[in-house]
């Protein structure tokens, strides 16, 4: 089995020797520079990496990272896209080895997005993506957030136990021309429900009156994704002050905390404490995994919201051990641990 690894960059000399060395084991790994002023190009070069050039214009995502496919040679097996702020965890290659078996041609893998502190730290978002695919068949598809298209044959994905990336993002690092992109992707696929729902999630992120407008008409659409869909209606929530969006949120995706966070807090500032207590509950209680729809803090927030419920409600020893548990998920945040310090005192003084 021959793997490559490829990979856009420009400027990114930052991050060259740590990605080079997350990739040791890769038969290849070939990265088309789009245009660097730094010192990345001599970094790659002196870390082993095949450096190639490529120009994409007018810029789009798929375009590029198509470009960058086609500079892996065609004897490879597995490709691997890997941008140069991600890293392949110890242990990938075997991974990939034991689940590519039995005509698999694409992985999914535990990818971690985000930290909640500092990177290599404690994990924020974290969800499965597939970026490891077939050398042949497949493609990059979109203007921007874009996807893997399995264009020649069948798809046949596996869940690759033990293969792991982790993301590096630089700190506030925003592409600045998603919102033009996406609205030529929308444009070029009306009916695609997935672009029209990044599309509409940029415009909130930019505070354009019309992200409700867009959000209304992602809606409208067949294909969208129960976490797509209710992370669409909990942004009308929002922008609409109408409740009703929270409860279709939580009936959309009743297995994700984030809807029931927002019916929480509703009950919490009417100081209706068992509504409030209950839907918190439920939020620390659901099993879904998290996704890049939904806020990895959410249940920790909600873990806060219960405790107060419940010490308002004459729970108090639950409300304590809530309370401790919120602290003990976040060591570093004062008020919390300041929160549980102070129910444990007033306990003490009942008892």
């Amino acid at each position: 089995m021959k793997i490559g690894v490829y990979a856009l960059c420009r400027n990114e000399e930052k991050h060259v020797f740590d990605w080079a060395e997350s990739c040791d084991d890769a038969d290849l790994a070939v990265v088309t520079d789009t245009g660097s002023t730094d010192t990345t190009v001599q970094r790659l070069k002196a870390a082993g990496a095949t450096v190639a050039t490529g120009y994409v214009c007018p810029w789009r995502w798929d375009d590029a990272h198509n470009l960058s496919l086609n500079h892996l040679p065609p004897d490879v097996d597995v490709a691997i896209r890997l941008d140069l702020d991600e890293r392949l965890q110890p242990g990938w290659r075997e991974a990939i080895e034991r689940a590519w078996v039995d005509g698999t041609n694409n992985l999914r893998y535990r990818y971690v997005w985000s930290w909640k502190d500092h990177p290599g730290g404690q994990t924020g978002l974290t969800f499965h993506a597939d970026r490891v695919h077939g050398r042949h068949g497949f493609r990059w598809a979109g203007a921007t957030h874009e996807g893997l298209v399995c264009w020649q044959g069948d798809r046949r994905i596996k869940i690759a136990d033990g293969l792991e990336i982790w993301h590096y993002r630089d700190q506030g690092k925003r592409h600045t021309t998603d919102l033009a992109l996406l609205r030529t992707a929308v444009a070029e696929a009306p009916h695609d429900a997935r672009m029209r729902w990044y599309l509409a999630r940029e415009c909130d992120y930019a505070g354009l009156p019309e992200a409700a407008a867009q959000f209304a008409a992602y809606l409208k659409l067949s294909g969208g994704t129960a976490t797509e869909r209710a992370y669409a209606l909990r942004v009308l929530a929002r922008l609409t002050g109408d409740e009703a969006h929270l409860h279709k949120a939580a009936k959309e995706a009743p297995w994700e905390p984030d809807a029931w966070e927002g019916l929480a807090k509703i009950r919490n500032a009417q100081e209706d404490w068992r509504e409030a207590y209950a839907f918190a509950r439920v939020a620390v209680e659901a099993a879904g995994e998290p996704t890049h729809a939904t806020d990895p803090n959410c249940k920790l927030r909600c873990l806060d919201l219960a405790a107060v419920a419940a010490w308002k409600l004459g729970q108090q020893p639950e409300a304590l051990r809530m309370a401790e548990q919120a602290a003990a998920q976040c060591p570093d945040n004062p008020r919390l641990a300041e929160k549980a310090a102070g129910m444990r005192r007033l306990l003490e003084v009942q008892k």
